[in-house]
């Protein structure tokens, strides 16, 4: 029994001096940056109260293209003419009736 309980204190006391190892680079925290870029389109979000009737037809007077409608979150992404600044596109569009916001799509990208 005396030597079951050295060998077990030994190796403890083993494992305890050992210095922790390095971790390897797979497990090592990389810091990612995120990288923001747009996509020149416009995703913009009305009241659904209101419709998109009026939104529509801003659409189609400024001369932007229809990308994609998301009739379940009540927004629509649209690409604005060639011509147009996209800051004037934005400013345009937040004062068309029952328009809650106006973003600049992005694209996330981890490096």
């Amino acid at each position: 029994m005396n030597k079951t309980f050295a060998f077990i204190l030994l190796s403890a006391l083993l494992c305890a001096c050992q210095s922790p190892s390095k971790p390897t680079q797979a497990t090592e925290a990389v810091p990612t940056r995120q990288v923001q870029a747009t996509t020149g389109n416009l995703i913009i979000f009305y009241d659904e109260g209101i419709g998109s009737d009026s939104l529509m037809k801003a659409v189609k007077d400024s001369g932007a293209s229809l990308v994609y409608e998301y009739k379940n979150l009540h927004g629509i992404a649209i690409r604005p003419s060639a011509k147009t600044n996209i800051q004037d596109a934005i400013a345009y569009f937040q004062k068309i009736n029952g328009v809650l916001s106006v973003e600049q799509d992005r694209l996330m990208k981890l490096q």
